[in-house]
């Protein structure tokens, strides 16, 4: 994986993109508009692309200081996709079981886009689907025959401006000369099914338009709306990769350790596979710089040491800092963040809001005189988990959000207090932090639709009355709709396994 090295002068590229832009279109006043338009697109994809903030992180670092080139697996067409049975192996993550399953070949950066054909990249969370495309876009910028778009549909009014892109294409389809295009598409599953459809919809129109490939990213067990195209999935880390993606985040994190040493520490504990994604091993890292081994047996329970960990060197540096910091400690920092991330549904808040609901969790906490600005800002600079965007703040990674969010959830008794669940993610996380999630996992086994949020529930390794559960999982397998998909002793086993 780490044997790609594209280097790119993304300074000097982009005279080249802007004029490709401003080409695109004619000089009357609407057309002038539309470069305007697309030309902003494209200026905060570049800014966003430049730098990373990994979780811990007192500042973004440049992308390329960190960035291990991702090779993806290639697997079979999109319609080949409904016909494949993932069945579930063990208790680390279905991303894992998902990667083994895919064993057809990798190919790089250059590889894939050498392909120019349609793709929806699948991974689980943390698998650095959206660094990827970050990577696929920084890559495209030098060649003069491309012209990359990026999208994250996570920020507010994407899907408007993925359709506005597609209707000014159409306007321009019988144009000569244009260059061939690139649309990435970050985070299908990151917005409601109403607002896929549309995704879907404008996706099918840029293919009508055949102007270039679309590549599109996904998380686990979501389906495509309508859509054909060849699918991939990230690749795994290799040693190799993790020994230079250690060594850069523990630098950036102020740690002295080897990284050698550290990564082999992981694999002589049996957390190879664990640790196979950036985001589980960047919080590995945190855990490592302050315990003699690694511990946690899923990854919400890493997650959890890992918040440990940047919650209590909050508080030991605090008093080391001269500058006039607020007087909040770690836990309380974190009871912030825990409250924006319950209140809000999108990983984006716009700054009023953000600082808003901060400065109802401070006057909560009797900081009725503590500037909310500040407290988020010295959050970010610190844990490196909400952080400053174009327009507001927006947590790093959804899987953070809904850690918190699940975390506040169940600390307020409001999950409790609930008789039907929406199966999500964040219902998960709260059912894995009740001292008895039993009600909870029998209540998914009870309905079809829940398979993610089982899976994601048993994978972290929740308390629960095992009897009533078998008992349970029996009754789900027996369901006319889950026979079609689970059948055959292969898929018995792997879930005695699991549980």
């Amino acid at each position: 994986m780490g044997n790609l090295d594209i280097t790119l002068d993304v300074g000097a590229a982009y005279p080249l993109i802007e004029q490709r832009v401003l080409a695109l279109f004619g000089k009357d006043y609407a057309s002038k508009e539309e470069s305007r338009w697309l030309k902003a697109l494209h200026d905060t994809a570049t800014k966003v692309s430049s730098s990373v903030q990994c979780i811990g992180m007192h500042k973004p670092i440049p992308f390329s200081s960190i960035y291990q080139p991702t090779r993806v697996v290639v697997k079979k067409s999109a319609n080949d996709r409904s016909n494949e049975v993932f069945a579930h192996q063990d208790s680390v993550s279905r991303s894992i079981v998902l990667a083994d399953h895919f064993t057809e070949h990798s190919i790089d950066v250059v590889q894939l886009l050498a392909k120019q054909s349609d793709s929806i990249i699948f991974a689980g969370p943390g698998w650095g689907k959206t660094t990827f495309l970050h990577h696929l876009f920084r890559s495209a910028l030098g060649d003069p025959k491309i012209l990359p778009v990026l999208i994250l549909l996570r920020r507010d009014h994407a899907v408007d401006d993925l359709e506005r892109l597609v209707s000014s294409l159409e306007e321009i389809l019988k144009k000569k000369g244009l260059p061939r295009f690139l649309l990435l598409v970050d985070g299908y599953d990151e917005v409601p099914v109403v607002e896929r459809k549309r995704v879907s919809e404008a996706l099918l129109r840029y293919q009508a338009s055949d102007h270039g490939p679309f590549i599109l990213t996904c998380r686990d067990h979501y389906q495509i709306i309508a859509l054909q195209a060849d699918v991939l999935r990230i690749d795994k880390f290799t040693k190799q990769d993790k020994y230079r993606f250690v060594a850069s985040f523990l630098k950036s994190f102020g740690s002295t350790l080897d990284a050698v040493a550290v990564v082999d520490d992981f694999e002589t504990h049996g957390f190879s596979e664990f640790l196979s994604h950036p985001l589980l091993l960047a919080l590995a890292c945190i855990v490592r710089t302050d315990s003699s081994s690694v511990q946690p047996r899923s990854a919400l329970k890493l997650l959890e040491q890992a918040m440990d960990v940047l919650r209590y060197r909050w508080d030991a540096e605090k008093g080391i800092q001269r500058e006039a910091l607020t007087p909040l400690d770690g836990k309380d920092r974190l009871q912030v963040l825990k409250r924006m991330a319950f209140a809000a549904k999108s990983p984006h808040l716009p700054r009023s809001r953000a600082e808003g609901l901060a400065g109802q969790q401070l006057a909560l906490m009797a900081y009725n005189k503590v500037d909310s600005h500040q407290v988020l800002l010295e959050t970010a600079q610190f844990y490196g988990i909400f952080v400053p965007s174009d327009n507001g703040w927006e947590f790093v990674h959804r899987t953070l959000h809904d850690f918190l969010a699940a975390q506040y959830w169940v600390e307020t008794g409001e999950f409790a207090k609930l008789a039907r669940f929406e199966w999500t993610a964040r219902t998960a996380y709260a059912a894995c932090f009740l001292h008895d999630s039993t009600h909870v996992i029998e209540a998914a086994l009870a309905v079809s639709d829940s398979g993610p949020a089982i899976n994601e529930i048993l994978c972290n390794l929740p308390a629960y009355d095992r009897k009533r559960v078998y008992s349970a999982l029996v009754e789900y397998f027996s369901m006319p709709a889950m026979l079609a998909h689970y059948s055959g002793p292969r898929a018995t086993r792997d879930w005695n396994l699991r549980t």
